[in-house]
């Protein structure tokens, strides 16, 4: 015996926006973070709930010596890079000198726009960025320079990394750094 076709209302736009509501703000996470595979523009990332800059004020790193030595000149204090083997990197090597205004992203990051984008040929849709990582942010065609760590985004992409933390961390809201070959 064939039985007869349940009917079920129609549903009204309103009815449909809170659903849609309710899945965007259960995917975001107890604390707003993204997932790693939502992609980010500077608009919408987040900084951290709390600050770790506890215990970096010196902290330094010794960059592998197998890339490009780079300079990243603050305000006439030079600051050792070295930049990865990968596609990205050698296009930001290729635009080399650069003078970029950066400026604070969240209290975690120096974020500063490049004059053309950087290929990114090859390279995982998505990463995370411990400090000391010199990265490019692909959606905003952005030179990053982390001093907090954050979380796996789409489109980071690292390219290196920088010797000195503080140097980096505790310039203002604005500065101009000159990025050259070494």
């Amino acid at each position: 015996m064939k039985q007869p076709a349940i009917r079920l209302p129609r549903l009204k736009v309103p009815l449909l926006a809170l659903v849609f509501a309710a899945a965007i703000t259960s995917c975001s996470g107890r604390d707003g973070a993204r997932p790693a595979d939502q992609p980010l523009t500077t608009a919408t990332r987040t900084a951290p709930a709390t600050p770790t800059t506890e215990g970096t004020a010196t902290m330094t790193s010794s960059p592998a010596t197998n890339g490009a030595t780079i300079s990243i000149d603050i305000n006439g204090q030079p600051v050792r890079g070295v930049l990865d083997s990968n596609t990205t990197a050698r296009a930001l090597l290729d635009q080399l000198p650069l003078t970029l205004t950066f400026k604070d992203f969240g209290g975690q990051e120096k974020i500063a726009d490049l004059p053309a984008p950087l290929s990114i040929e090859g390279m995982p849709a998505a990463s995370d960025a411990p400090p000391l990582t010199i990265g490019y942010y692909a959606p905003d065609q952005a030179l990053v320079l982390y001093y907090e760590y954050v979380g796996r985004y789409n489109g980071i992409v690292p390219i290196g990394r920088f010797e000195d933390l503080a140097a980096v961390r505790d310039q203002g809201d604005s500065f101009t750094a000159t990025l050259s070959r070494r």
